[in-house]
């Protein structure tokens, strides 16, 4: 009995910082979260009958970019190595 009276103000010390970190740990992984469940955040949905609204009346392309083009050989082994064409 005599040595659980020894739990007092250095054991107590570190149970508290213990208990302040896990707290602040609690905090922050709260705090992180929370922007996942706000509107507007994740997969995006398309409005599908909307673009191609665009599409028809002539807002939008229906082709592709006139930039693009395929890779070719050269630059797509330059893309490879991480240097620019």
């Amino acid at each position: 009995m005599h040595q659980l009276r020894h739990i007092h103000e250095r054991e107590l010390r570190f149970l508290g910082l213990v208990l302040i970190t896990g707290l602040v740990i609690a905090l922050q992984l709260v705090d992180s979260l929370r922007p996942l469940g706000l509107s507007g955040s994740g997969w995006r949905v398309i409005d599908r009958q909307a673009v191609e609204r665009r599409i028809e009346s002539g807002e939008l392309s229906d082709r592709e970019a006139s930039w693009y083009h395929p890779l070719s050989n050269d630059e797509a082994r330059a893309a490879r190595a991480g240097s620019a064409p």
